[in-house]
Order: structure tokens, then C-alpha cells, then sequence
């Protein structure tokens, strides 16, 4: 029994399917069935419950599980600790980065970072702004980069403001754009501009008719001709076959989408983060 079979056991309870947890561990089928028969009999209790449609714990596999989940986080935190003594920046960074942010923009940043600090292993996740702060809450990440502006009671650093433009297939005016069909994508930036820029410029309401919380989605939808759309401009690309029109009007408001760097400040002094930290506070 070692680590190994702790972190087979956590992803199989994640897919509940030996094909799936095989799958993500990068082993064969017969190398976790192995693993797991082996810890049935070193642990002389049964685990699983083998089914047609997957695998099911057993209340004992249930217990090893949450168990064995605090001994990862620990042995996490000590290889982190021992690789922070180090001369050298080395170990483990883990990201969570926002899907439009992920795409868009931290492709460029995530280079240079490892061009300058060659020995730092990147673990990247991305999701919803709501998902990388679960992520951030619960220790699974260091950092968590988010454009929603969610509430963070710890280190909570801006680091870019893109403006909100309009996009469409073809060349249309402000006042053409009441009649047009409109694709949402659902952010607090974009509905801000529903709520406040619109009433202001329009007395009839938008007419929308898709809603999505990807912006590589909305733009493909527009490219399509199936609507515009608002959108970040940090999303936009030289290469995009659209038109742009830049917010503008009566409201002097100025309608932007923040992206936001959370950490905890314990984490800082680890020095794969801190450098981390550093990098993107010299790029603002």
C-alpha cells in the first residue's frame, strides 16, 4: 500500500468506472483492478462493488477515501515545503484560470512564466469564474484568475481591464441594433451592460435569443450569422471575421470586464507562487 493506490482510489471514486479512472491515471485496466484487489486483501476488507454499469463503494471503500484524501493534501504540502528550500525555483504550481481568460489571454503569460522558470511543473485548471473559486476555497489550486469579480475575503490582486465592444457579421448601426437578435453571454461585466448602457441608449428591450457563458462560443455563433453579440475585447482576435463597434452614447459610463488574481497569503511563501505573484504583478 502507498500513495499510488491512495490517488487510484480518489480518482476511481471520482468515475465510479475502472475504464475512466484507468483512462486518466494514464495505466491499463488490469493495473487498477491489480492495485485495488491487492489493497482488498493487505487491508483484508472489501472496497468496491462491481456492477455492469461500473463500480460502487463499499462503506469501508467510502471511509479509505475521505481518509486517505487528508494523507494527499499532506504529502502535497510536504513536497511543496521541501521544494520551497531549494535554491532554485522548483515544484509544483497549481492554476485555476476562467475559461475566456484561459483561451484568450494566459496562453502568452503561462510561456513566458516557464521560459523563466524552467523547473516549474504547471497543473492548469479552467472553468467558471464560480468554479475556480470553489477550487481556490477548498486548497485545490494556489491561485485562481477570474473575471466575474467573485467575493474573496483574502489576496485579491486586479491585473486587467478589457473594454466591452459590440460584434456582428455584417456592419450595422447603433440604431439598427434593437432589432437584431442577441446572443448573452452571462457575466456580471455584460449584464451590466444590459442593465445600465442599454436603457439609456434604447426604450425597447433586447431581443435575446441564446445565452452562453463561453465567448469563443458566442463568436462562433455570431461569425454565423445568428446573432451579435457584447463581448470583452480581449477575446477578439486580428483573424475574427467580424465587425466591431465600441460602446458609445449618451451613458459616460465606462463599461469594462475586470480579471482578478486570488490567492491566499499563506501560499505566497512558497516560492513557485510567489514568483508567480510577482510575474503578473510586473505585467500590470
Amino acid at each position: 500500500m502507498d500513495f499510488r493506490d491512495f490517488d487510484i482510489l480518489q480518482v476511481l471514486f471520482e468515475e465510479k468506472n475502472i475504464k475512466k479512472a484507468a483512462d486518466r491515471l494514464f495505466l491499463s485496466q488490469p493495473a487498477v483492478t491489480y492495485r485495488i484487489n491487492q489493497l482488498e486483501k493487505d487491508l483484508n476488507i472489501p472496497i468496491l462493488i462491481r456492477g455492469n454499469k461500473g463500480v460502487q463503494f463499499t462503506l469501508q471503500g467510502e471511509f479509505l477515501v475521505e481518509s486517505t484524501k487528508g494523507l494527499l493534501h499532506d504529502r502535497d504540502i510536504m513536497i511543496e515545503q521541501v521544494q520551497n528550500l531549494a535554491d532554485d525555483v522548483q515544484g509544483t504550481l497549481r492554476l485555476g484560470v476562467s475559461n475566456n481568460f484561459a483561451i484568450s489571454k494566459f496562453p502568452p503569460i503561462i510561456a513566458s512564466f516557464n521560459k523563466a522558470f524552467p523547473k516549474v511543473k504547471i497543473q492548469l485548471k479552467t472553468g467558471l469564474g464560480i468554479e475556480i473559486m470553489k477550487m481556490l476555497e477548498e486548497g485545490d489550486i494556489h491561485i485562481g484568475i477570474e473575471s466575474a469579480g467573485h467575493k474573496w475575503a483574502e489576496q485579491k490582486v486586479l491585473i486587467d481591464k478589457s473594454k466591452i465592444c459590440l460584434i456582428s457579421k455584417e456592419k450595422i448601426t447603433w440604431e439598427e441594433l434593437p432589432a437584431k437578435n442577441i446572443i448573452y453571454i452571462a457575466t456580471p461585466a455584460i449584464k451590466k451592460v444590459f442593465t445600465n448602457w442599454w436603457p439609456v441608449m434604447f426604450r425597447t428591450a433586447p431581443f435575446i435569443t441564446m445565452e452562453t457563458d463561453y465567448v469563443e462560443t458566442c463568436k462562433r455563433m455570431v461569425m454565423n450569422g445568428l446573432g451579435v453579440a457584447f463581448v470583452p475585447a480581449f477575446c477578439l482576435e486580428p483573424s475574427d471575421s467580424v465587425h466591431i463597434l465600441e460602446l458609445d452614447g449618451k451613458s459616460k459610463e465606462e463599461y469594462i470586464m475586470e480579471s482578478w488574481m486570488n490567492y491566499r497569503e499563506s501560499t505566497a511563501v512558497l516560492s513557485v507562487v510567489r514568483e508567480f505573484i510577482d510575474f503578473m504583478l510586473d505585467r500590470i
